[in-house]
């Protein structure tokens, strides 16, 4: 995946490049953090849904597991455009994620009882279902920006723990602020999240770049405040995406 974050593809890299000299001009570089910052070890609970869907008697693979993952991940991208989770209170939140990890169980052909047990068990850090883990690419592209002198910041829709996440996972040092949905009460792509960052950073808007995965939260949210934007696509999910991006974060600096 790394090497693959290296090469142009088409016109997309040659703009990707083209780039490169205006990303030295920034002061300031804002990321979101689910998708971009960290994600789950889905290897690591395809191996858990498959022992646990044996328990019950459906025998699959972490191999046919995976591929459920991604149908349903995808899937995800366009629920969120019609939820506000962050915003929600946290025993909703829960329901939420209880039901989205219950459908992969369900389509594994899990029962619905065993699927929302197993999905609740696994949503537990108490039983083993502690998944979050740092994209390989963060740190060494957090300390870059960092010797150059650059400012970071997060700008996240994301439950108040997010600040506490990050400082467990390592990450949390590296910032200089945090703009949380769930702390502020909006969520990406309302503008007044954005210019909630511009206030912190204290710097002009042509100064900040935001770094997301999301085209609509991330990419058009910044863009309607005239803050710069470079879409994070790992997984080469916008082949046709025709602005800025990268696929390692290693390429901002």
């Amino acid at each position: 995946m790394r090497d693959e974050g290296r090469r142009g593809e088409g016109v997309i890299g040659d703009l990707r490049y083209a780039i490169r000299d205006m990303r030295h001009d920034y002061s300031t570089y804002l990321f979101d953090v689910g998708g971009t910052l960290i994600t789950f070890d889905e290897e690591r609970r395809a191996e858990a849904y498959a022992k646990r869907a044996g328990q019950v008697g459906v025998r699959v693979s972490a191999q046919e597991v995976l591929q459920v993952f991604e149908k349903h991940n995808r899937a995800l991208l366009e629920r969120m455009k019609q939820v506000q989770l962050s915003l929600l209170p946290a025993s909703e939140q829960r329901a939420f994620w209880v039901d989205f990890w219950g459908d992969s169980f369900r389509e594994l052909g899990v029962q619905n009882e065993d699927a929302q047990r197993f999905a609740a068990e696994l949503l537990d850090g108490v039983n083993g279902g502690d998944f979050q883990q740092v994209y390989a690419d963060v740190v060494p592209a957090l300390d870059a920006l960092q010797a150059r002198g650059k400012r970071l910041g997060i700008i996240s829709n994301f439950s108040p723990n997010c600040e506490a996440l990050l400082k467990r996972l390592g990450l949390a040092h590296y910032f200089d602020f945090f703009i949380v949905s769930g702390i502020i009460g909006m969520e990406k792509p309302d503008p007044r999240i954005f210019q909630a960052a511009i206030q912190a950073s204290g710097k002009a808007v042509l100064e900040l770049v935001y770094i997301g995965d999301s085209v609509f939260h991330d990419v058009e949210g910044a863009r309607g405040v005239g803050m710069d934007a470079i879409l994070i696509d790992r997984a080469h999910r916008f082949p046709e995406f025709k602005n800025a991006r990268v696929r390692d974060l290693r390429e901002l600096s």
